[in-house]
C-alpha cells in the first residue's frame, strides 16, 4: 500500500510538471519543427540549450544538414483577445547568426498562445514570424524529442 501511495503521488507530481506554463527554463531540449513556407517544405532540429540560449539546424529529407547556427532567445507574456475569449500566451523572441556568416543575424517569433509544456511534449502547431519571410505567417509543428 505504501508503494502504491508513493506512485500515484509520483505520477501526480509528475503529471503537474507536464501541465506547466511555457517557461525559459521548461523549454530547454530538443525539438523536431516542420514548416510550410509557400511550396517549401522546412525541417529543423531546434536545440534550446539553457534560459537564454539556443541552437537550431536545418536537416532536409534527402539526409543533408546545414551547418548549425546559434542565438539568443527571450520569452515574454503576450494577451490576445477574439470576441470569445480573453486569454495570455508566450512569445519566444529569437536572434541568430550561422559561422558561414556571423554580421548576418535572423530574427523571429514564435507565438505560443494558450499552450502549455505538455503540449510541446504531444506536439503543436505554432505560429512563427520572422525577418527573413517579412509579413508571413508561418504554421510550424513543434514537438519536443
Amino acid at each position: 500500500m505504501k508503494y502504491l501511495l508513493t506512485s500515484a503521488l509520483f505520477l501526480f507530481i509528475g503529471s503537474q510538471a507536464l501541465a506547466a506554463e511555457i517557461t525559459p527554463g521548461n523549454l530547454i531540449g530538443k525539438y523536431k519543427v516542420e514548416a510550410r513556407a509557400g511550396f517549401q517544405k522546412v525541417y529543423l532540429n531546434f536545440r534550446v540549450v539553457n534560459t537564454k540560449e539556443f541552437e537550431l539546424q536545418r536537416y532536409y529529407s534527402n539526409g543533408n544538414v546545414d551547418e548549425t547556427c546559434n542565438g539568443t532567445f527571450s520569452l515574454s507574456p503576450t494577451l490576445f483577445w477574439d470576441f470569445k475569449t480573453f486569454a495570455s500566451g508566450k512569445m519566444f523572441k529569437g536572434v541568430f547568426t550561422c559561422p558561414s556568416n556571423r554580421s548576418r543575424t535572423v530574427d523571429f517569433n514564435i507565438d505560443f498562445s494558450g499552450k502549455k509544456t505538455e503540449d510541446l511534449v504531444q506536439g503543436t502547431t505554432v505560429t512563427v514570424t520572422s525577418s527573413m519571410a517579412r509579413g508571413m505567417r508561418i504554421n510550424a509543428y513543434v514537438k519536443k524529442q
